[in-house]
């Protein structure tokens, strides 16, 4: 829905009982001006309630919510001294020569202080909220253990191995991280920060740079509203199961369908096409049901596939199997290479039209979107 000038609109969102908990996230999304707005900042949190039905270790842990957003310093005055204070890297991940047009934000602010007594374990839920720059996040000295991805808790589809391990992750555009963190040793100096990321020779700088200083949390009470303590976990309230399917079968078909990815000088196409609003479907597919696609991108740089309203397992890139499957709703697609995925559509709410485009969103505003139709 578009709300035009001076008008007020009304929202009234039922959460089913069932739905699954985690971290998602809104943002304006007017095709044309999508990437102006949410660099402005027009995006939030949404939390939808009962990760510890899950993972129980994160009940009672201190809990933060952190949105990471990219600030323009294109033409900011400022633009020297915001560089030195996040310390952006002198060079990329590449030999580009274009000077970086962003630095990132916590919260709306630069190199803002997170504090975590040394040893402490707190639940952080990171939102990659950037309109066109990845995160790979990195603690320093610590590990990120990982409880969902994406608002997809990793225990729903394998109970037995409710969390995972890592020292760094990268995070797309619409990307969401959540993990519980332990505070750094006593005296050391730590920081949250983003490593450069190689977008590739057509992509834009996306250097490494310090996105808050981890500091020893003092005895008094925080006023950061983001900080909360989990809720007790309600017994009476079981989670939803999953229903295993036969991947390993639909891994071994053709795909359903293939999204191909392509820019040149005039835009950037799905297909060979551009989006246009009144355009009818590309494809469509039979709620109730999974789909094998493959994601294939045919230019240089970097493009994270997103569709909305349903998660997908991503298994295979360049027709290599990952060593690690992983539910998400955004996927990074390599340079001139392909991602194979599973798309769960069984859920009956989302019959309609719908969308999926790269999350850069200046890539999606000048054309890289494409409706489907759930049937």
């Amino acid at each position: 829905m578009l709300a035009k000038p001076g008008e007020v609109l009304h929202y009234s969102i039922e959460i089913p009982r069932d739905h699954l908990p985690g971290l998602f996230w809104y943002h304006t999304h007017p095709h044309g001006e999508s990437h102006r707005q949410v660099l402005d900042g027009m995006s939030g949190a949404i939390i939808v309630e009962g990760m510890e039905r899950y993972v129980p270790e994160v009940q009672g842990l201190r809990e933060r919510v952190i949105v990471v957003r990219g600030r323009s310093i294109e033409h900011d005055p400022n633009a020297a001294e915001l560089k030195q204070r996040v310390e952006v890297t002198a060079k990329g991940c590449t030999a580009e020569t274009a000077a970086p047009e962003e630095i990132m934000t916590v919260n709306g602010s630069v190199r803002p202080r997170i504090q975590i007594a040394p040893n402490e374990r707190q639940f952080w839920r990171i939102v990659n909220a950037s309109a066109d720059r990845y995160l790979d996040l990195q603690v320093d000295g610590q590990t990120f253990e990982i409880v969902a991805l994406d608002g997809m808790p990793i225990a729903y589809h394998e109970p037995e191995r409710p969390t995972l391990t890592a020292n760094h992750f990268l995070l797309a555009p619409a990307g969401r991280l959540e993990a519980i963190v332990t505070g750094p040793p006593q005296g050391t100096h730590a920081a949250l920060e983003t490593l450069c990321v190689n977008t590739g020779s057509a992509g834009d700088p996306n250097p490494g740079m310090v996105l808050a200083d981890i500091v020893p949390r003092s005895a008094q009470i925080e006023s950061d509203a983001s900080m909360k303590q989990a809720r007790a976990l309600d017994k009476d309230k079981r989670p939803p199961a999953y229903s295993p399917i036969d991947v390993e079968r639909l891994k071994q078909t053709a795909p359903d369908f293939t999204v191909t990815f392509t820019e040149d000088k005039n835009g950037f196409y799905i297909n060979g096409r551009k989006f246009v609003a009144d355009a009818g479907p590309m494809t469509s597919a039979r709620v109730g049901k999974y789909e094998h696609w493959r994601i294939v991108n045919g230019s240089a740089e970097l493009h994270p596939f997103h569709i909305h309203q349903v998660h997908f397992l991503a298994y295979a890139e360049n027709s290599t199997p990952l060593a690690q499957p992983l539910w998400l709703d955004t996927v990074n697609v390599p340079v001139s290479g392909s991602v194979d995925v599973i798309l769960d559509f069984t859920n009956p709410v989302i019959k309609g039209m719908s969308v999926f485009h790269c999350h850069l969103l200046d890539h999606e505003d000048k054309g890289m979107m494409a409706k489907i139709l759930f049937e």
